[in-house]
């Protein structure tokens, strides 16, 4: 539609082209700062600041909003891609282009159509369900995350296939060791004030199963190594070396999710043992939900056998409150059959699990009691 400069509409328009451009020249730079352990080679601020979007989306839902959450999910309000907003409803949806071939992120989706996630999120959005949806949120984050390791590998496949014509594809501006710049935003930010990131999932998996190396997450500790050697080999276009540490990517993953939904069914448990409120029980069985709607996904793509991982679902699954022992022993025989042991995973402190409950780890054991009855 064209409208004379001096009409309202134009003005409008004009004064809102020119709020976008105020707003993502304002964005500040990560190129050459050190964050948690990890050096940016490049500038993906507008990646870090889509942490305050989650933090905007959690503010929204805490004050019963979820019209303005959806909105900011969908399109988005604080980072910035050019003169547009990048969006986790943008992450959620991502498919990669024809013929391009995504190996962690096409795990994750596991042949499900371009729509699954961003519906699962709309659904837990109209029945008012804050802990599932801000869950989910966080998944588009891990699904996107996925997809930055997978694009650095399939650019240093690409230069290493025309290296004298090819090689932004390796620069840190703009190639390969700027997507695992993105991917490390993404797992953690750039704030120690951010309300919550993957990495602060895993710190808190970490501290609640007592899984921790110097005092660190075993998966944060894992991660971030994992992530500086994608970074050093992706300047290196050292191909086989990436994609190698690309697929320790992915175990840790795995190791983050089978920490998640033991530690929320433990918490469920506990909360029913310690009679807490409906919403605390809710909140734990919503966490069993979103970790187990990328762990499944990890399972299968780690080949393990389908019978386990069956029996896993329905431990998680087939009751309202689902009995930690139950899952614990299932969880236990995925362990084994992955080669790993359990003190990788951990197992619930109470007292952790349970911070300011005001409750005495002797009422789970009476709870547990009552139930084998």
């Amino acid at each position: 539609m064209m409208c004379r400069p001096s009409s309202g509409a134009c003005a409008a328009a004009f004064l809102a082209a020119a709020a976008l451009l105020c707003a993502a020249q304002a964005q500040l730079t990560t190129f050459n700062t050190r964050f948690d352990g990890y050096t940016y080679a490049s500038n993906v601020v507008g990646y870090v600041n889509m942490t305050t979007d989650y933090c905007d989306i959690q503010a929204a839902i805490a004050a019963g909003n979820y019209t303005a959450a959806h909105e900011i999910y969908v399109t988005g309000k604080n980072s910035f891609s050019g003169l547009s907003r990048r969006t986790f409803y943008r992450f959620a949806t991502f498919v990669p282009a024809a013929g391009v071939r995504e190996p962690l992120h096409d795990a994750l989706a596991m042949r499900r159509n371009a729509s699954w996630l961003d519906s699962m999120i709309k659904d837990a959005v109209a029945k008012h369900n804050g802990p599932l949806t801000l869950g989910l949120i966080q998944i588009t984050a891990l699904k996107y995350f996925l997809h930055e390791v997978d694009e650095a590998s399939t650019k240093i496949s690409t230069y290493l296939d025309d290296p004298a014509n090819n090689d932004v594809l390796i620069s840190d501006a703009t190639g390969a060791p700027h997507n695992v710049d993105e991917a490390f935003a993404l797992w953690a930010g750039g704030s120690p004030t951010a309300c919550a990131t993957l990495s602060s999932w895993a710190a808190r998996l970490g501290s609640d199963l007592e899984a921790t190396f110097l005092g660190r997450s075993f998966v944060n500790s894992a991660m971030t190594l994992a992530i500086n050697e994608l970074l050093a080999t992706s300047r290196k276009a050292d191909l086989s070396s990436y994609n190698t540490t690309r697929f320790m990517v992915q175990r840790y993953v795995t190791v983050m999710g089978l920490q998640g939904v033991l530690r929320s069914v433990y918490r469920a448990d506990a909360a029913v043992a310690c009679n807490r409120s409906a919403a605390q029980i809710a909140e734990a069985q919503a966490m069993i939900s979103v970790h187990w709607t990328y762990l499944e996904p990890m399972l299968e793509a780690r080949n393990v056998r389908a019978d386990f991982v069956h029996a896993l679902h329905r431990a998680l699954m087939t009751t309202s409150t689902p009995r930690y022992s139950q899952v614990l022993t299932a969880i236990r025989t995925v362990v084994s059959v992955m080669g790993r042991r359990m003190a990788e995973i951990g197992l619930p402190n109470f007292d952790r699990v349970t911070a300011g409950w005001n409750c005495n780890a002797t009422a789970m054991a009476r709870s547990s009691g009552r139930r084998r009855q």
